[in-house]
């Protein structure tokens, strides 16, 4: 961390980008699944979108493992967008529990990306 990778390198910009927005991402999620639980559909959209707007970064960016993998890592991010879409369209029709069961999606799709590209 600060500036070295896990094996003494050092981390370039994308890896900087990607270490911002690890937390985006958690903090927009645990406030996403709030919002969800309290009915709240315009703070979740706006969680939502939170996470929406860091895909394209996220696809960009490299992996602390399994570097060699990087397509599954952008089939993991692209997997991320897709059911984060799908939980605000289930808002959008006023389905919470199905933007509920959308989002346990959402959190499965981060739990497998950080089992296998995170040290």
């Amino acid at each position: 961390a600060h500036g070295k990778d896990s094996r003494g390198g050092t981390v370039d910009a994308q890896m900087k980008k990607l270490h911002a927005m690890m937390p985006v991402f958690s903090i927009a999620s645990a406030e996403l699944e709030s919002a969800l639980d309290k009915g709240d559909t315009s703070a979740a959209k706006a969680q939502a979108d939170k996470i929406l707007a860091a895909v394209p970064d996220l696809k960009k960016s490299k992996p602390h493992k399994n570097i060699k993998q990087r397509k599954k890592f952008v089939e993991l991010a692209t997997n991320l967008e897709k059911t984060v879409t799908s939980t605000v369209d289930f808002i959008n029709k006023d389905d919470l529990s199905g933007a509920k069961t959308a989002f346990k999606k959402v959190e499965a799709t981060c739990a497998a990306c950080h089992a296998k590209f995170r040290d």
